[in-house]
């Protein structure tokens, strides 16, 4: 098996360590039934297929009889009206489809004191134990203000809790909670509601949305004009990474800081991503945040459709993570500018990050949550090319209590045969691991690390760095020598499994040190130089083939 294929999964001596750290695990969970984790990298799944199907009747060439073969047809064609049913009892056993059930307060009590309390409350006041550690804060169920509705007034339906329960909030620590039974969800919904009865003593009204418009490059041109007009980008930047002017003032309506959403980033929307959940969200707003409606805020109601595909076309509708980052071949030289075509024209590699919870101080909200890697390389040299969000340009400057954002690439100082690596968390007290670390306002520097504090510049560096700024992202290109002067240094070589591991900080987020995001190991490969003999052996062999035919009929015409 491909090593990449674990998706960064240590084994070996250092395997149950390295594993807390990989997206998608448990390490910040103290009973993963309790409180699974939402995010995190997942490895594409390959669906089994069925078993095969009824053979055909044979024909009646072969003397089946008649009647036989009309009852077997008949057999046949209940058994697809049975499946058929089996399809459509199963959409609406999904929580897309499943109609409203009354659901037991008094059972959902119990459910709710097991699983929600330890963030919302046992008032549902939102002021749970862990209510301190969590960005957003959790929902305060008293004040009855529902983020996601799909109705007109801010009454929402119990399909909309039931939903959210079920999904969860992206990029929230609200979980889904598809765990539970279908009926306990309900039992919560009606729980839910108990905290401000009174709220629900209006009855939820249905919001119409104007007819849909399809997108198309007019329909897409007149978003981006609306998106300017009702003045989107003073919240969520011209180019929609959440980066505006106005985002250091937003407050919630209980007065905490609450960022805006990165509109490229569609995996996290909160209420869903697709089309109709986003207008839905446009038209009536996000009830308790500074989001408004704007179905009348547009100079036409279509307008919102025209500002949806806009939205649509900010960024992909998955992030398509990888599993294995391959370094592409080249024989010219690498550009250091991060806007050249070359970075243009290789593929990204999107690797997930998550907060680094192992030791203090941990991070519970991490800022950066994915990086997009390129890596090229000649007969000299290696450049890794680095793209990442971040709202906020921030250098060292303790007098305002500001770190620097920063970003580092991990490798192993050698690479073995076997499958034990350093441990993931910067190494450790036996086993070191090589940093290529960037800070903004300092450049690159090379290091050792025995363990997140003991970091240690190694002299005499040769690598280089360079980076811009622009629309709330970072582009970085970092390049050193392929071979290494010392065993602390790697050597980088044409078709080995490399691994590989990144931090990040962003430090107007007070990131720094510990306090940072993360991933486990991954592998990175050099892919192996093309050669020019693919050039020229097939019209060697093309005359070569030529010559011995002519050569065949000349003898023939000799012999004739």
């Amino acid at each position: 098996m491909i090593p990449a294929l674990v998706g960064g999964r240590s084994v070996g001596r250092a395997g149950p360590r390295a594993q807390g750290g990989l997206p998608g695990s448990a390490c910040c969970s103290t009973n993963r039934d309790d409180h699974p984790l939402q995010t995190g990298a997942t490895l594409p799944t390959r669906i089994p297929a069925g078993p095969p199907g009824p053979a055909a009747p044979p024909a009646l060439a072969l003397g089946v009889d008649r009647a036989r073969l009309a009852g077997a047809r008949r057999i046949l064609s209940l058994r697809g009206i049975a499946i058929a049913g089996l399809v459509v009892s199963s959409l609406f056993a999904v929580p897309g489809f499943v109609g409203a059930q009354a659901g037991d307060a008094a059972a959902g009590k119990t459910v709710y004191e097991r699983k929600c309390a330890g963030c919302h409350g046992e008032k549902g006041d939102g002021k749970g134990p862990a209510a301190e550690l969590l960005a957003p804060k959790p929902r305060d169920f008293t004040a009855g203000l529902y983020k996601i509705r799909s109705t007109a007034n801010k009454v929402p339906t119990d399909q909309d809790l039931f939903r959210i329960i079920t999904d969860g909030m992206p990029g929230t620590s609200m979980p889904p909670w598809k765990v539970l039974g279908e009926k306990d969800r309900w039992n919560l919904v009606a729980y839910v509601k108990t905290f401000a009865a009174d709220k629900f003593k209006e009855a939820p009204k249905k919001l119409e949305l104007p007819k849909e418009v399809a997108s198309s490059t007019e329909s897409i041109k007149r978003g981006k004009e609306m998106f300017e007009a009702i003045e989107c980008h003073k919240c969520h930047g011209t180019e929609g990474r959440a980066d505006g002017p106005s985002r250091a003032e937003l407050k919630d309506e209980w007065g905490h800081p609450i960022p805006p959403a990165n509109l490229t980033k569609r995996w996290t929307f909160r209420g869903g991503a697709g089309r109709t959940e986003i207008a839905t969200r446009l038209a009536n707003g996000v009830l308790g945040t500074p989001m408004p409606a704007f179905l009348d805020s547009v100079e036409k109601p279509e307008d919102i459709w025209h500002l949806t595909n806009f939205i649509l076309s900010l960024g992909p509708e998955s992030p398509h993570y990888a599993t294995l980052i391959q370094v592409m071949s080249t024989s010219g030289p690498i550009a250091d500018d991060p806007n050249a075509d070359l970075w243009k024209n290789i593929a990204p590699a999107n690797v997930p990050l998550m907060g680094q919870v192992i030791v203090d101080p941990r991070n519970f909200n991490p800022a950066i949550d994915l990086v997009a890697v390129r890596a090229a390389y000649n007969d000299k040299e290696i450049a890794f090319h680095l793209t990442w969000d971040d709202p906020t340009q921030s250098a060292d400057e303790p007098a305002k209590k500001l770190a620097a954002d920063a970003i580092a690439l991990q490798f192993p100082p050698q690479v073995t045969a076997g499958p034990e690596r350093p441990y993931f968390l910067m190494g450790d007290a036996s086993d070191a691991v090589y940093l290529l670390r960037w800070e903004n306002g300092k450049g690159v520097t090379e290091a050792t690390a025995n363990g997140p504090t003991k970091i240690v510049p190694i002299q005499g560096g040769e690598a280089s760095a360079k980076a811009v700024y622009a629309n709330g992202q970072y582009r970085l290109v970092i390049k050193r020598p392929l071979a290494s002067k010392d065993t602390a240094r790697p050597t980088f070589a044409p078709a080995v499994f490399m691994p590989v591991a990144f931090q990040a900080w962003d430090g107007g987020a007070g990131e720094s040190g510990t306090k940072m995001s993360l991933t486990s190991w991954y592998y990175l490969r050099l892919e192996e130089p093309q050669s020019n003999r693919r050039f020229v052996i097939p019209p060697v062999v093309a005359i070569l083939t030529l010559a011995v035919m002519l050569l065949v009929v000349r003898v023939a015409n000799r012999r004739a």
